[in-house]
This record gives structure tokens, C-alpha cells and sequence, in this order.
């Protein structure tokens, strides 16, 4: 897993910096904290949050699953929302899975 940094986008503005996926990212929740994948791959990517808090009756939330498109001709973008129900109670951070990793990158923004 892969810790990622946190970019923060100010009023004036902020180009954040995309790098390469890992088959599997780890990093911050919260308000106005959400992740960003981009695609440049011929196929579409399944982009997966770890569902790791504990639900009342006892079972873990269930995986949210998102699709990056294709995006060998136009690239493929896709923003998730880190909400605080993706943080694991142990490690403070959500755990997020890529299908594949050619051609896909991301950044984890916080305005």
C-alpha cells in the first residue's frame, strides 16, 4: 500500500500533481477531501473503496465500486469523494483498489 500526500487547492488555484496508481492507495477522509483518477488505458478500470467500518448487526460496510473509463482516445477522468465512512478505525485512512494500473493516474485533493 501506498500512503499518498494530500494536495492542498487554494482560492488562487492549484494544479495538482497526478502519479502513477498502485494496485493498491491508501489515504486521508474528510469534508472537501476527494480523489482524482485519470485514464489514458484502452480499457476501463475498476476503482474500488475498502469498506472497513463495522455496521451495527455486526458486518462490514460493503466495497463502493466506481468505473475510470476508457481512455485511449480522450482521457478518462474520475472524482470520488472521501467521506468519512471509507476511514478504517485502525489506520485513519481509506484503503482503495485499482483493477489495473497502465496508463492510470491520481491525486488526492482537499480544497
Amino acid at each position: 500500500m501506498s500512503l499518498r500526500t494530500t494536495q492542498v487547492i487554494v482560492p488562487a488555484g492549484t494544479a495538482p500533481t497526478f502519479t502513477a496508481a498502485t494496485a493498491s492507495d491508501t489515504m486521508e477522509v474528510g469534508e472537501r477531501v476527494w480523489v482524482e483518477y485519470r485514464s489514458t488505458h484502452s480499457a476501463t478500470t475498476t476503482v474500488t473503496v475498502i469498506g472497513e467500518r463495522e455496521l451495527e448487526n455486526g458486518d462490514v460496510t460493503p466495497n463502493k465500486v466506481y468505473t475510470l473509463g476508457i481512455g485511449s482516445v480522450t482521457m478518462s477522468e474520475l472524482r470520488i469523494p472521501l467521506y468519512k465512512s471509507y476511514q478504517d478505525a485502525t489506520t485513519g485512512v481509506a484503503a482503495i483498489t485499482t483493477s489495473q494500473q497502465t496508463g492510470v493516474t491520481m491525486a488526492v485533493v482537499r480544497r
